[in-house]
């Protein structure tokens, strides 16, 4: 599991793209903002999304991935 970002560090809602069988697994994940490099995501808890798999989120949406948000960092005061 990669390591949480800081307070400081951006992060993205996503979500799987794919027609999973159920809503379940299409949850709201948060990812550290990506440098622009790699073909795939890493997700807070650890799972990997293609970028082509991926559905950007302008706010949370759907189940939020209980994983992400016990990584997420703490937010600012």
């Amino acid at each position: 599991m990669s390591p949480s970002p800081r307070a400081e560090e951006p992060v993205l809602l996503v979500r799987r793209l794919d027609h999973a069988p159920g809503e379940r697994e299409r949850g709201c994940h948060l990812v550290p903002l990506p440098d622009g490099t790699r073909s795939a995501l890493v997700t807070l808890c650890g799972e990997r999304i293609d970028v082509a798999a991926a559905e950007l989120l302008p706010e949370p949406d759907g189940v939020p991935c209980v994983a992400c948000l016990l990584s997420a960092p703490p937010a600012r005061p």
